[in-house]
């Protein structure tokens, strides 16, 4: 902890404060940098989390620290899950991000001011280095979800999404970590959580990621306090989807934003051999200009980068019911996704796209679905 610290105080540069009142203020300058709302979480808060808990990882002696939400656009994301327009929430998603980053710069920048040390982590795409780290299977530097839960700002639904009370799932989280002895936000109360078990997440998943029809929990202990959502399976499940690899729910009806139809393994001891076969088929296809996520792990694995297809399961999630159940019913009559050869994506009824696919010559159709050598060579 730093020298500076005596008697609970903080000086630097900036002037003098005490814990109290700067754990006051870092949430009023975050509100005026864009956050709807902060939370501060500790070494004792965070007791016994999962590793990703450990502020420690990101720097020596951390002691606390502050979490921010950010909010994307709701009429974006209507318009996402209705297949009507994608680079909108893309896009969204794109600045959410930065401004969520650019958040907890300052904070860092304005702790320092006051003599802290202090370190931003970035909202997204920054994983943890070691022996084992892949690219379908990464662990983030700090997990902000654990640390939002930990210090207020939500609930764990039943998909492991983050609930906040105003807006749901659809925010984006960044955090600031600091050695100074900040105060600890308490967590939400279990009973006001409006998760209520509706399923519209698992109902949104092509790629069966959730543990259908188990009352399976994940539970996890922060500060002697028991925290729960769904178990999953392999992560490489999600990913097969959420990269794009497939997009197409098992009822063919609908799709994600993906048009490409490569079969999801029943089986998660399968999917190493169905990426095997998905990637070259992944860097036949372009995406028209713009509408791009980065990520350095992505480009330097496929040599491309990412562009936002799915992430339905926290899309289609709402405080209110009502609107949830519009989300979902939107998503299931949103059609299947197919992309033209000027690499338009349109969505049409499911038996239309599969049939639009199964028109296009063997060596074009190979980028959406798995053709038989024997066809090729015909």
């Amino acid at each position: 902890m730093s020298e500076m610290y005596v008697d609970g105080m903080m000086q630097g540069p900036a002037g003098r404060l005490s814990m109290a009142e700067m754990s006051r203020q870092i949430k009023v300058v975050a509100t005026q940098w864009g956050a709807v709302d902060v939370g501060i979480s500790t070494l004792a808060s965070l007791a016994g989390g999962p590793p990703s808990t450990d502020l420690s990882y990101v720097m020596d002696d951390a002691r606390a620290a502050i979490t921010f939400v950010i909010p994307l656009d709701d009429e974006a994301i209507r318009k996402y899950l209705a297949k009507e327009d994608r680079v909108a929430h893309q896009k969204d998603q794109n600045v959410t991000n930065t401004l969520a980053s650019g958040i907890a710069a300052q904070a860092a920048s304005y702790l320092e001011q006051f003599g802290a040390r202090a370190k931003a982590v970035m909202a997204n795409n920054v994983y943890r280095e070691g022996e084992g780290v892949r690219y379908v299977n990464q662990f983030p530097d700090i997990s902000h979800r654990y640390l939002a839960v930990a210090s207020g700002l939500g609930w764990f639904g039943f998909s492991g999404n983050v609930l906040t009370p105003e807006y749901g799932p659809n925010v984006i989280f960044a955090t600031t970590v600091t050695d100074a002895p900040l105060l600890a936000d308490e967590p939400l109360r279990d009973e006001d959580n409006y998760c209520d078990d509706c399923q519209a997440c698992n109902a949104s998943c092509p790629s069966g990621f959730f543990r259908y029809g188990t009352k399976e929990k994940e539970n996890l202990t922060m500060n002697g306090r028991d925290f729960n959502y769904a178990k999953r399976r392999a992560y490489a499940r999600c990913s097969y989807v959420c990269a794009g690899y497939n997009g197409v729910h098992p009822n063919g009806r609908w799709s994600t934003w993906s048009p490409a139809r490569f079969p999801i393994p029943k089986n998660d001891k399968e999917l190493k051999t169905a990426y095997k076969r998905a990637i070259p088929a992944m860097q036949e296809r372009s995406m028209p200009g713009g509408g791009h996520s980065t990520s350095a792990m992505a480009f330097g694995f496929n040599g491309d980068d990412l562009w936002t297809s799915c992430g339905n399961c926290s899309l289609v999630c709402h405080p209110e019911r009502e609107e949830r159940d519009r989300r979902i019913k939107t998503l299931h009559t949103s059609g299947a996704v197919v992309q033209h050869e000027d690499g338009r994506l349109e969505a049409m009824p499911g038996d239309e796209a599969k049939a639009f696919v199964a028109a296009m010559p063997p060596e074009r159709r190979r980028a959406y679905e798995f053709v038989e050598e024997e066809e090729l060579a015909e």
